[in-house]
């Protein structure tokens, strides 16, 4: 099966800590990625987040301006030092038949996981969105990557 995975990196937050929020332009880039993905008629089947504050809101903010009603489950596994292959794991179990899975996580997790599914890391500055094409459990590749530079402030 051909599963589409999108890799979020949290939005510009105040901080690294558990606890840090976003920032109000990180919030504002977000809800422009947003109604960018929502003109395209982009819809995750299931989200999936960091149990860090600034993945959760990150996560809200982005699929409130999708007009999307998508539930959104915190993972363990996806804490910025997790271990790429146990998170991937964890995403496959959390949404075996979903399609595209939002998963918004940290650096440098993300980075590993896109080396591991493509052999490169396509480089994650805050808010940056990966498109990943996975085959069943084996490698994948890269369909697009959209970082802040390419939803600018109107």
């Amino acid at each position: 099966m051909l599963r589409v995975l999108a890799l979020l990196r949290h939005g510009l937050a105040a901080g690294q800590a558990a606890d840090s929020r976003l920032l109000p332009e990180g919030r504002a880039y977000l809800e422009r990625l947003g109604a960018k993905l929502e003109a395209e008629g982009w819809r995750p089947a299931a989200v999936l987040t960091s149990p860090y504050a600034r993945a959760k809101e990150s996560a809200a903010v982005l699929v409130r301006a999708l007009g999307a009603e998508v539930p959104s489950r915190a993972l363990d596994e996806l804490v910025p030092e997790g271990d790429a292959e146990v998170a991937l794991e964890a995403v496959t179990a959390a949404a075996p038949l979903a399609t595209p899975v939002l998963v918004v996580a940290h650096m440098p997790l993300l980075g590993q996981m896109a080396l591991e599914l493509v052999g490169e890391a396509p480089g994650f500055s805050p808010g940056t969105l990966v498109e990943i094409a996975r085959e069943g459990q084996g490698g994948g590749r890269l369909l697009r990557r959209i970082g802040p530079q390419d939803v600018p402030a109107t």
